[in-house]
């Protein structure tokens, strides 16, 4: 809880509220360090394992003997099952605070092959439920939400100051709670860029809805990986950008 001044219609106010929170969290793996990704510091673990799972340090959760995280030293320590060489070549990412990832590129994923389809009202009903869903965003504002969507509920929430977090927080808890990810539907209240269109290949997810806008990488990067991309998901309309999964009921506009 913070106390600011607020300024609306010429009139000064001050009040005492929530700001969102922001640390770094130091992640070690059997000892070695490995990064510090500065984060929200709620479902930590799920972010952990998560993120691990997406650069491809593990392959499934059960290769994890032990997790300790401590929110108050911001340090998490992670013992493996067996010995792990860490990747190195880092590439800060477009993601808000300053993303971090090793795995860029888009050959290290097999193109998607999926049968889900799903209609414009599944996804405004799946923002819908994120939104309703994202508490802390409620209270604060100023972070991103996703949730993992079977195209009627949600399975899987999280919220973070990074988008990118979020989505590895979406993964992570499906991952400890041994929930599939292949064939659903990702939500995301920021923007889709080329990095979180590769998680999303790499969860097997074959749509990614957005509040907001994709890049121009991450459109192509879903043409080769057969992902759709929905963007400014709204009650009553979308844009896609990409793929085929959207089943449209509505008559092409015609151009004069």
């Amino acid at each position: 809880m913070r106390t600011y001044v607020t300024v609306r219609g010429g009139r000064v106010s001050e009040v005492a509220a929530d700001v969102v929170r922001e640390q770094p969290l130091t992640i070690h793996v059997n000892g070695e360090k490995f990064l510090t990704l500065l984060c929200s510091p709620m479902m930590l673990e799920a972010l952990v394992v998560g993120y691990l799972w997406m650069e491809k340090v593990i392959g499934d959760v059960e290769e994890i003997a032990r997790v300790e995280v401590s929110p108050v030293d911001g340090r998490a320590d992670v013992t493996l099952t067996h010995p792990v060489t860490l990747p190195t070549e880092r590439i800060l990412t477009s993601g808000c605070g300053g993303g971090i990832t090793f795995r860029i590129d888009h050959r290290l994923f097999p193109r998607l092959h999926s049968s889900l389809r799903v209609r414009p009202a599944d996804l405004a009903n799946g923002m819908k439920q994120l939104f309703q869903a994202a508490t802390q965003y409620q209270r604060s504002r100023g972070i991103h939400g996703a949730a993992l969507s079977d195209g009627t509920r949600l399975l899987v929430v999280a919220e973070d100051v990074g988008r990118h977090n979020a989505v590895d927080k979406v993964k992570g808890q499906a991952l400890l709670e041994g929930i599939p990810t292949a064939d659903r539907i990702l939500l995301s209240t920021g923007r889709v860029s080329s990095e979180m269109l590769l998680k999303a290949a790499r969860m097997g997810v074959p749509v990614v809805a957005s509040r907001t806008s994709p890049t121009e990488m991450a459109v192509a990067l879903a043409e080769q990986l057969n992902v759709t991309v929905c963007g400014y998901v709204r009650p009553d309309g979308l844009n896609l950008y990409a793929g085929e999964a959207l089943v449209l009921d509505a008559e092409p506009a015609s151009h004069g």
